[in-house]
């Protein structure tokens, strides 16, 4: 096994806290004892048993962000994460951490020893004989507002949102008024995933009215499924795990009671539009916005997972098999866009599924009128919502490669959804309408 990057050693580290998991995988975050930067690490994981892997993808990730994702973004958006290595022993007892209650901080590394070796998700017998270390991603924490300003006041709240598909597409064989993404909250819904179908629709969030933003960002506020996540101080309050009552977010996002929910979804519609205020002129999503470039990569893909899925089936099963490896697209180059075979068609799919599953995190503290007009700020902007003024950092992250094995899974629940809205078109509300002449 190839292991690139610096070794970690994490007595060097404190204040270590479980940020969150994945489908792929866990993220742990620490500040260093040095430079009181708070990071997190990415440690890749099995999805079959839920346990860290040593099969670790970093240098795959970083070489896919490298390639094909930081040249579809501007960089104040992007996070970069650089590979680092741990010793396997190490491993094993950060890999306690996530079996802790939410929010819970082991203070020092040393006091994780005295947690049950059983609660280890890298138990160490199941360490293959001969491997001592383990690469992981380590980048900034984005749940952490950049200090450029000395005047804040107020927590930092942070926002996780996962846009998803921003544009509707039509599919071959399937008569459908519904996106993507509600086709498959539809399917999750009766498989139990989730127990209440919510009112998010990504085309209204993406639409750049302020009316149809602010309801599909109440709805995921309401119901977040797994679509949203809020941190306040890098604490998570409110997730589909332990919602909150909407009505309770007030206290708990705005104590002092300097605003309300309301005024914060105002102020994301902002940040994710591009717009300094609510009240601008003309509101809409500009194109170097958040959602407006997550959008252009987003269309990259012009055939659909209908079309995708037929042309992969028609493909030599030597081409399936190495499209089903997460590491086929990593050593591509954006060359591929002007291609158009099955099989680069494919892999421009595979791209533009990047975008449609990443996750925008945005962190926001309450700034002084008299210095929102006065500072310039390079990785933050200044977003005003009536007479509060709000400093917000935005970065987009879990920009993961995706694979054939990822397409094959969702077409099979894109097929049951759209199955179950066949039988029962009043299953949920149509997300645009569809004239004959469509």
């Amino acid at each position: 096994m190839k292991n690139c990057g610096v070794l970690i050693d994490p007595r060097d580290y404190r204040s270590f806290c479980f940020r969150g998991e994945g489908r792929a995988n866990f993220v742990i975050s620490a500040k260093n004892e040095a430079t009181g930067q708070r990071i997190v690490w990415r440690f890749a994981k099995q999805r079959k048993s839920g346990l860290l892997t040593v099969k670790a993808r970093s240098e795959l990730v970083n070489n896919y962000m490298n390639r094909l994702i930081a040249p579809l973004f501007s960089p104040h958006y992007l996070v970069s994460p650089r590979m680092v290595n741990f010793r396997v022993e190490g491993v094993h007892q950060i890999a306690k951490i996530p079996s802790l209650p939410p929010n819970r901080k082991i203070e020092r590394y040393e006091d994780l020893f005295e947690l049950p070796e059983s609660s280890s998700f890298f138990p160490l017998n199941a360490i293959p004989k001969g491997c001592s270390r383990i690469s992981a991603l380590e980048m900034v924490d984005a749940t952490r507002i950049p200090k450029e300003v000395d005047c804040f006041y107020g927590p930092t709240i942070t926002v996780e949102i996962k846009p998803k598909q921003g544009f509707f597409q039509r599919h071959a064989g399937f008569e459908l008024s519904h996106c993507n993404n509600c086709v498959l909250q539809i399917e999750k819904c009766s498989s139990d995933s989730f127990e209440t179908m919510y009112d998010f629709c990504p085309l209204d969030l993406y639409s750049g009215e302020l009316g149809r933003m602010r309801a599909s960002l109440e709805a995921l506020f309401k119901v977040p499924h797994r679509n949203l996540r809020v941190f306040v101080n890098g604490d998570m309050v409110h997730s589909d795990e332990r919602a909150l009552e909407f009505e309770k977010l007030d206290a708990v996002l705005f104590p002092d009671g300097s605003q309300n929910i309301y005024g914060l979804i105002d102020a994301l519609c902002c940040a994710l539009a591009g717009q300094r205020s609510a009240d601008a002129a003309n509101f809409c999503i500009t194109a170097d916005s958040v959602l407006g470039q997550i959008q252009a990569g987003q269309v990259i893909d012009k055939i659909g997972i209908a079309e995708a899925h037929a042309l992969f089936t028609r493909l030599p099963a030597h081409d399936q098999n190495q499209l089903k490896e997460r590491g086929a697209l990593a050593k591509r180059t954006l060359g591929l866009l002007n291609e158009t075979d099955d099989r680069a068609l494919l892999e421009q799919y595979f791209l533009a599924a990047t975008m449609k599953d990443c996750s925008v995190m945005i962190s926001l503290r309450m700034v002084p009128a008299a210095v929102a007009g006065t500072v310039a700020l390079e990785d933050t902007v200044i977003v005003a919502v009536q007479d509060v003024f709000f400093a917000v950092s935005l970065k987009i992250v879990d920009l993961d490669p995706k694979s054939a094995k990822n397409l094959v899974n969702a077409y099979e629940r894109f097929t049951s959804g759209a199955d179950l809205l066949a039988k029962q078109p009043t299953l949920r509300r149509p997300c645009v309408h569809i004239t004959n002449s469509a």
